[in-house]
């Protein structure tokens, strides 16, 4: 180490010219002690107190309720049918999508009207699924009661949110395109309507839309 030569200090600019000529030097030199100096508080008081971050055990506490509380663990079923490899009931999660409920079923048929299905969609415990044969009328994602339409998605005379297309929910009065699409995102996304009343989860459509629209629409 560069040995330092302390001058003979007569006022302020001596000293300020001391600092600015070994600066580089003075910060290396003053290292080890500043570590030594951190050294020693950690050893007398480190051991005695926790370091805490302020919220996060509020966090770690409350952390329940931010968890999904529809019950991940029930076991949920669905009905496959028409043209599958393999038509059954299986056994699905809370997220599985028909494309996997297909899988299952070992895959469509050479027959299989694809475009009757929409595969991207999040089945439910109980679903009835019919996979329609090229040529046949399409009974694809019907109910497994009731009286309705799965291609016009109409159920006992009110338009069903979990089977209706965009034209069958712009009847519903003071729904539009860009709802409707709202609504077919919603089920994309999250699953079916359990209750109409999850249609107040659609931006834009409040308390005051559903009083004027629940006559008209079913899940």
């Amino acid at each position: 180490m560069k040995k330092i030569e302390i001058p003979s200090v007569k006022n302020f600019s001596d000293l300020k010219k001391f600092f600015t000529d070994h600066k580089e030097l003075l910060k290396t030199a003053a290292l080890p002690l500043v570590i030594g100096v951190a050294v020693l508080f950690f050893w007398f008081y480190g051991a005695e107190e926790d370091i805490v971050v302020d919220g996060m055990s509020d966090y770690a506490g409350n952390s329940e309720t931010t968890e999904y509380n529809e019950n991940p663990g029930a076991k949920m079923y669905v009905d496959v049918s028409g043209a599958v490899v393999n038509p059954g009931v299986y056994e699905v999660g809370s997220q599985t999508r028909l494309f996997q409920v297909i899988e299952m079923a070992g895959g469509l048929t050479e027959n299989a009207d694809v475009d009757s299905l929409n595969r991207a969609e999040i089945v439910y415990d109980g679903q009835k699924i019919i996979v329609g044969i090229l040529g046949e009328p399409s009974a694809a994602a019907s109910e497994s009661s009731g009286s309705q339409s799965a291609q016009s998605g109409i159920t006992n005379g009110k338009v069903n949110l979990n089977l209706a297309g965009s034209a069958t929910l712009q009847t519903i009065p003071g729904i539009g395109p860009s709802k409707a699409d709202r609504i077919i995102d919603y089920r994309n996304t999250n699953g079916r309507f359990r209750k109409i009343e999850d249609i107040m989860n659609i931006t834009g459509i409040g308390e005051k839309t559903f009083e004027s629209i629940k006559d008209y629409i079913t899940v």
